[in-house]
Order: structure tokens, then C-alpha cells, then sequence
């Protein structure tokens, strides 16, 4: 599988500080464990949101929205449940 970060995605990653970051490495590892071999770790809740669209929620505070198509994983949303509803509503914009 291709794992791609977007843009936006890693401007917002580099906004979280360091012990944030190593959660949100850490949760990316557990969603391409989750994708290679169909098994989630305990505590990462993935979630179909829409389509070729998931959500990885880490914690009460922390998401990650993917795009799924075939072997390619696009991870282009981080942030709490608001920043990922904005982030899909740009999305869909984007699509239309």
C-alpha cells in the first residue's frame, strides 16, 4: 500500500507539540497495521464516515480522517470532531 500525507495534514501535525505528535505517529502506524492485515489495536476506533472516507479517532480530542482507493491512503484531516466535519465539508466541496 502507498501511504501519502497531504499538505494540510502536516501543517497541522507540525501545530501539535511533540507528545502529541508521537500519539498521532503512533496512530498512523495502528491504522497501516489496521489496513495491511485487518487487525486494530485496542483503543483506535476506525470509522466509515462516507464512500473511500474514514475516520481513526485516537482519543475524545484527537482524528484522523483518511481517503481510501485501492492501495492508496491519503491521511488529509487532523483535529478534534469540528476540524474534521470543516474538513469534510471542504472535501465534498472539492468533489461536487
Amino acid at each position: 500500500m502507498n501511504y501519502i500525507l497531504l499538505r494540510a495534514f502536516v501543517k497541522k501535525f507540525d501545530s501539535y507539540r511533540a507528545i502529541e505528535q508521537k500519539t498521532i505517529v503512533s496512530a498512523i502506524d495502528d491504522v497501516k497495521k489496521y489496513l495491511e492485515i485487518n487487525q486494530a489495536s485496542y483503543g483506535l476506533r476506525i470509522k466509515k464516515l462516507s464512500g473511500k472516507i474514514y475516520e481513526a479517532r485516537i482519543n475524545i480530542h484527537l482524528r484522523i480522517a483518511f481517503f481510501r482507493d485501492k492501495d492508496i491512503i491519503k491521511f488529509f484531516c487532523l483535529g478534534n470532531h469540528s476540524d474534521i466535519q470543516r474538513c469534510l465539508k471542504s472535501f465534498q466541496k472539492l468533489l461536487k
